[in-house]
Formats: structure tokens, sequence, C-alpha cells
């Protein structure tokens, strides 16, 4: 063990002596303060905080930044043993490699001064923002370069296969896209009734119902001035325009926009951004109504009695308008209720068990996007053969619960895409050596866990 003692102590001493007003920015450090073993070899304290600094400043590939105290430990005490494994190797960092790097860091910090020629200015950047001496920021340059070269080195080292099946199979996982929307629930009882709920089919006359609620709530926000700003409205269009798949920024391109909502609803733009925020008016009274912030409308009473007055929904609607709604009144409101069908139909808005209860909580639900299917199974903990049984379901159908990065979720297919198994040929060397990329990072996370074991690590300081 004596080459590993020698490496600490020689690191120690580098540090100690070269750069002597960071060691008084720490607990004293000498070779008689231990803070652990590497191998059954004792860790000097010196060692220990420089490497503690440089994880608390700067983030990693080979490690990011820790989120708590625990994972801090864990990291410094990692650092220290990739420090280790690349002295062993003999990795090497030159000067011209620091300065590059340091070229790097000041320009992603967008520094207006240049650090060879204002030694003064470069001095005092390193001091204000790192809060150490320039030799110290310099060893912490070569530190991190020489443990990049190290996880480079090692990642280089393994060279797995791939087959022809796994290569394809990445292919269709990042070609095959879906967009859904999901409720998430932390057990499965919890998300199986609630789709039990939702995947009944919904009868025509329930959107007339959804309709006429709508109407009675805009009528009753109204008069309780329930406000919502702009940015509330702008989310919802924005959100219609991309279940739309229109991509052009609606706000910039007038011309476009005014285009679109012609084209789809056959109405001026004023009349159409008026609707909208009447929508968001509703949905803010139902979420007030269920968080009981807002005492329900009673549309059971005086409304009820209307309705039944004028024998049918329709009747009532038409009605209604020109009983309660003054003309200047702001209120959603269509000529017909046939023409309401039409609209409602156009933006669709679910008059179903889903749509009901993402109004009175929208915070349950999410939309990861129109992604690849790769990115449901990587990012938000999608099983694979979830993604692709989603995939074959049709627009506008629910997926029963299936488990996801958290939990369990209930899924509505919003669009969907299939890949073209025509389009693999052309980029099936990518997709080989990009498993091979993902199959190299694999085996080097592998190693890093082998070699933590086979170090032994205990620790001594807290």
């Amino acid at each position: 063990m004596k080459k590993y003692r020698n490496f600490f102590l020689g690191l120690l001493f580098v540090l100690l002596s070269a750069c002597p007003s960071f060691a008084q920015s720490e607990p004293a450090a000498s070779t008689a303060q231990i803070a652990g073993e590497l191998f059954a070899t004792p860790v000097p304290a010196g060692n220990y905080y420089f490497a503690k600094r440089v994880v608390m400043t700067y983030a990693a590939k080979w490690r990011g930044s820790p989120k708590d105290e625990k994972e801090l430990e864990d990291l410094v005490w990692q650092e220290l043993l990739f420090s280790f494994e690349a002295f062993r190797r003999g990795i090497e960092v030159n000067e011209a490699e620091v300065d590059e790097e340091i070229d790097r860091l000041l320009k992603e910090n967008k520094v207006d001064f240049n650090w060879r020629l204002d030694k003064e200015k470069y001095q005092q950047w390193v001091q204000d923002n790192l809060g150490v001496p320039l030799d110290v920021f310099r060893n912490q340059m070569q530190h991190l370069i020489k443990l990049e070269k190290l996880r480079k080195q090692v990642i280089d080292g393994f060279n797995p296969e791939v087959t022809e099946e796994e290569a394809y199979r990445k292919f269709l996982d990042e070609y095959n896209t879906l967009s859904v929307e999901l409720v998430q629930f932390d057990d499965l009882e919890r998300a199986q009734k609630f789709f039990n709920e939702v995947h009944v089919s919904v009868p025509e006359a329930e959107l007339d119902r959804l309709i006429w609620k709508d109407l009675l709530f805009s009528f009753e926000a109204a008069k309780r001035k329930i406000a919502v700003d702009d940015a509330q409205v702008d989310k919802a269009i924005e959100m219609l325009l991309w279940n739309d798949d229109v991509r052009f920024r609606w706000k910039d391109d007038a011309e476009s926009f005014r285009a679109w909502v012609n084209e789809k609803f056959g109405i001026q733009e004023d009349i159409f951004l008026n609707r909208m925020r009447q929508l968001v008016k509703i949905n803010a009274l139902i979420g007030k109504v269920a968080k009981k912030e807002e005492p329900d409308v009673d549309t059971e009473g005086t409304y009820r009695k209307f309705l039944e007055k004028n024998g049918t929904l329709s009747v009532a609607y038409w009605n209604f308008l020109h009983t309660f709604v003054s003309a200047d009144s702001d209120v959603l409101c269509f000529d017909t209720l046939n023409q309401a069908k039409t609209f409602y139909k156009e933006i669709k808005r679910d008059a179903g068990f889903w749509g009901n209860f993402k109004r009175k909580e929208p915070d349950k639900f999410k939309q990861p996007g129109f992604v690849a299917l790769d990115f449901l199974i990587h990012m938000w903990g999608f099983k694979r053969e979830d993604a692709y049984a989603m995939l074959d379901k049709a627009v506008d159908s629910y997926y029963p619960p299936a488990s996801i990065y958290k939990g369990y979720g209930v899924f509505k297919i919003l669009r969907i895409r299939k890949a073209d198994a025509a389009e693999y040929e052309n980029r099936k060397e990518s997709y080989v050596e990009k498993v091979k990329s993902i199959k190299k990072y694999e085996a080097y996370q592998e190693w890093v866990k082998e070699f933590k074991k086979e170090a032994n690590i205990k620790v001594y300081i807290h």
C-alpha cells in the first residue's frame, strides 16, 4: 500500500505548500489528521477538504451536483477515489489544457475581460465568485480535467457488442412518437377506480349538459367578478394550438393565427379570444368551488326550474340568453345550442368524467408533450410494453393504470406518429453507435460501483 500512501501525501504536500491561504481557509490539516481510508490507506484531511470544495463548487459529468449532505459526502469520497485512479494510470494535464478550461468557464460566466491580460480583474473575479486564490483555482481546474480524462479513458476501454435487434429497437424507440395526458396516483387501487369511471362511453346528451352548465357558471363568474389574467388565457390557447399540431407563435404571427381561427371555427379572432377567456373563467370558478373558495352554483334551484319550464335544453339555452343575460354581460354564449356544440367539439372540451375531473383538479394532470417513446420510457418511467401498447390505441381513447416514474398513471391518448421502418436502413450505423455508447456508459457505471467496493472506503471525518 506504499504507492497509495505516497499518492495521498504527495497531493497533500502540493496543495498545502502551493496554496497556504487555502489551507488556512479550511480546518487546520496535517498528515496527522486523517479523514478516512481508501484501500486501507489513510487519506489526509487536506485532500478531503480540497475534494469537498471542488464538489461543492463545480458540477461534473462523472457526478453532477450533490442534492443533500449525504450525497455530498458520497461524491467527495468518489472524487478522492477517482483522483487516486487518475494518478495510478499516469494521467497528466498540461498548462494549455488548464488555460482552455479556464477560457470555457469564464466564457460560460460571461466575463467582460481577458483574463490573460487583465490579471487584477481575473484575480478579483476568482476571489469573488470562487473564494480561492488563483493557484488553488488552477489546481481545481487541473483536477477536474484529469478526472474527465479518466472518465473518458475508462469508457473508451469498453467495446460492447451491439446486435441488429438492439439497434433497430433503439430506432423504433426514438422514431415512434406519442402524446398523452395523464393523471398520477400514488396507489394502483385509486388509479383503477378512476379508470373504471373514465373509460365509460359518453352519450351525446352529456355534451349538451356540459354546455348548459358552462353557461350557468359563466353567468355566475360574471356576477361574482371572477378574474383571470392574460397568461392563463394565453396558456389555454397555446395548449389548444399545440394539440392541433400548430407550431407558429400565435402572438407574433397575427396573420397565421387569424387564418387558423377562421378556417377552424369560422369566426373572427376577437370572438374566439373572448370565448377562450370565458372558458378559462368558467374553469377558474369550477376550481374555486372544488376547493371551497367559492360557494357552489345552485344548478338545482332557480336554474333547474327555468330549464323545466322551457322543456328542452335547446329552448332553455336560447331563452336564458334573453332572460338573464344583458347586452353588456361578459358571458360565454352562442346563438344556439348547436353552434355551441360545434365549437366545443372543435376545441375538444371533454364532457365525460375525465374532463369534469380535470376542471375541478387541473393540477393533477400532466402532458409530457409529443415526444419519442424513448423519452417516455427513460424520463417518465413508462414501461416499454405500455408505451408500445399506447401506440396501438385510438386517439382520444384511454389506457388503463400503468406504473410511471412515481406511482401509477391513467392515460388519454392525444396524438400518435409511428416510425417508418424504411428509414432504419439509412440510419442503421448511427443507431449501432448510439447503442454502443449507451452500453459503454452502463459498463462505466458498473465499473464505478465495483471500484468503490474494492476501495473499501472508511470515513472518519464528519
